[in-house]
Parts: structure tokens; sequence; C-alpha cells
């Protein structure tokens, strides 16, 4: 509602500045300050917010390399198992390597003695064979013990020739078993250092969310201090200048009961302020009494008369409501009256009825809004009116 009501204010506070006195200048230059430090204290909130989800998103992010890291560690895992299995296929190879190898030398050897024999005694020719033999069973037994010689030779031939052809193959095997190897090898390597990026990447994140959270929960504490102190020094001036006023200053507008209070409320149309926790505020007090009950001046000073309206051309806000200049920088609001009693401009004496009680405006029922403001800044009526 406040806000509505902007240009009958600016007349208000041009008025009121004629009167204000060194403590009401002191209450609204700290008031000032609270003001703007409430607004510093809102957008510093509002980037932990910001940073509170780039904090959430960063611990995603964390929660994902933890999966992954999972994965690569137990990928290596796997690798490892799988180099060990490759090398014990590849220290087999080589034994069975060694043993063929070692096996066809022994068998070349062997078919190298019979060949130097055969040479020193000297070879045989199928015709000497049947040239010496002494009869007809002899040469058959010769011609046998050739053909037996012959084929054993074609036969040791063909199992080395089979021998070395195996031994290419079990090399070939080998030098198979032996690049799997290295390259399981590599591949560990690689995953290796996947984990030791994603443990730094890790650990940088981590850093970056407790710098975050550190920096701006002192931010917060430092201005929260200052705020309190701003508030203690208000309470302290607010209290000085009550005091220095005579007691009854002030008087009750009406009789009537408080219907709504003064400060934060859950109220919906009250105005919006971002400091309260239920974001809105109500800035004075309402008291209900019976439609056309007149309303008094609760000190003397100047009436202006105002009406808020609408586009649509209905009452709304405050409706009919009058506003009286008083000295020391105060000022005093008359809400929802039905109508007025004093001409625009009027000096009025405390006590005088300067309107009636109504429900225009936004209002659901007769009362009076009733406000106190010092140096354009709402005040609790309660602390300026004498007890019920």
């Amino acid at each position: 509602m406040r806000g509505a009501r902007h240009r009958p204010a600016i007349l208000v506070v041009l008025l009121s500045l004629v009167l204000t006195t060194s403590v009401a200048d002191s209450v609204f230059d700290k008031q000032q300050q609270l003001q703007g430090l409430n607004g510093q204290i809102i957008t510093t909130k509002t980037q932990l917010k910001q940073l509170i989800d780039q904090e959430n998103s960063i611990k995603t992010q964390i929660a994902a390399l933890d999966s992954q890291l999972q994965t690569v560690t137990i990928q290596i895992d796997q690798e490892a198992t799988r180099l060990a299995a490759v090398a014990a296929q590849v220290e087999q190879a080589r034994l069975d390597l060694n043993a063929k190898e070692a096996e066809l030398a022994q068998h070349i050897a062997a078919y190298g003695r019979r060949m130097r024999e055969m040479y020193k005694s000297g070879e045989v020719s199928g015709l000497e064979l049947v040239l010496s033999a002494a009869n007809f069973t002899d040469l058959m037994n010769r011609v046998f013990f050739f053909n037996d010689i012959v084929q054993e030779d074609r036969r040791q031939v063909e199992a080395l020739r089979r021998e070395r052809a195996a031994i290419e193959v079990m090399k070939a095997d080998l030098e198979s078993k032996r690049q799997q190897q290295a390259q399981v090898v590599k591949n560990i390597q690689d995953q290796k250092a996947q984990l030791q990026g994603m443990r730094s990447q890790r650990a940088a994140a981590e850093e970056q969310v407790a710098a975050i959270e550190v920096k701006f929960a002192q931010q917060l504490q430092a201005m929260e201090a200052q705020r309190a102190a701003l508030q203690t020094q208000i309470a302290s001036v607010i209290g000085e200048s009550l005091r220095a006023r005579s007691t009854g200053k002030w008087n009750w507008p009406i009789a009537g009961m408080i219907t709504q209070g003064f400060g934060c409320t859950t109220y919906p149309f009250e105005p919006y302020d971002p400091t309260c926790s239920t974001h809105h505020f109500h800035s004075g007090i309402d008291l209900a009494n019976d439609a056309g009950t007149p309303v008094h001046a609760a000190d003397g000073g100047i009436v202006h008369n105002f009406t808020m309206n609408c586009s649509w051309g209905g009452l709304c806000g405050y409706g009919h409501y009058v506003i009286v200049v008083h000295a020391g920088g105060f000022t005093t609001l008359y809400g929802h009256l039905s109508g007025y009693a004093i001409a625009d401009g009027t000096q009025v004496d405390k006590d005088t009825v300067i309107g009636y009680e109504g429900s225009t405006g936004a209002s659901t029922g007769p009362h009076l809004h009733f406000e106190i403001d010092l140096s354009g800044m709402p005040v609790d009526p309660l602390a300026y009116l004498p007890a019920a």
C-alpha cells in the first residue's frame, strides 16, 4: 500500500522537512542505511541461492565422478586380472616354444649324426645290394631293408618340416600374446591416468564448494552484525526522542479494538517486504468501530486529504485518507475513511475531528488504518500512544 501513494507522499515529505529535528534526521539517516543494508542482504542471499544451486550442481558432478571413479577402478582390477592371465599364457607359450625348439634341435642333431655315419661308411646303392646278394631270399631281404631306410629318411625329413612349422606357429602366437599383454598394460596406464585426473577434479570441486560456503557465511555474518548495530542505534535514538517528549503528546484517533498490529504479517494484501519472513508488512494498526465514527487528529498539524483511485475507477489501497503533518518530522495517516471533516491544508489541533470511519479502498469492513511515520519511515504507533 505504501508504494501506491508516492505522489501525495512527496508533498508530505517536503512539508515535514521544514519541521524535522536533528533527532529525526539521525533516525532517518540510520533507517536509510538499514534499508540499504537490507537490500544488500537480500542481494547477497540471492547470490547465495545461485551459489547454492552451483554448489549442488558441483556436488552432482562429484557424485558422477565418484561413480566414474568406481567404474574405472573396477576396470583397472579387471584389466589387472586379465594381464595376469595373459602373462601366464605368455610364460607357458614361452616354455612350450623352448621345449619344442630343444626337441627340434635334438631331432636335427640325431638326423645329422645318422647322415654323417652313412657318409663315412659309404652309402649303399640299390644296384650294389642286388649284385652282392647270395641268393634270392637274401636279395629280397636287401630290397626290403633298402626301402625301409629310404622311407625312414623321408619320414624324418617330413617330421622335421612339421616341427619347424609348428615352432613358427608357436612363435607367432607368442608374439600375439606379447602384443596383447602390452595393450593391456597400456589400458591400465591410461585408466590410472584418467583416475588421477578425476581425483584431482573432484578435489578441486570440493575446495570450490568449501570456499563458497566460507565466503558467503562470513559476508552474511558481517552484514547481519552491521544490521543489528544499526537497529540498536535506531532504537536508541527513537528511545531518546520518546523520552524527550512529554507524556500524552499523542492521542488515540478513535476508540476501538485493534484488529491488526504493526509489522510483518501474513495478510496477502499488505505491501510486499522481502525482509519479512512472511514477505508482507503492515505499516500501522487497524482500529475497528462502527461505520461513521468520528476520527480525531492524534496531534496538532496540517491536514491533507487524499483519495487512491484505481485505473478501473474504483477505490483501492487506503481509499479516502488523511495525512496530518506534525512537528519533529512526524506525519500520521488515517485510512479507509468514509469522508473528510476538514478542508485540505487546514491547521488543526489535537483531537480535532478530521474524518469518519469507513471501509473505502482495500478494506474488508469498517475500520481505521492509523499510521505514524517518522521522516518518511513507519514506526509502531503503540510506542507513541498512551496505554489504552
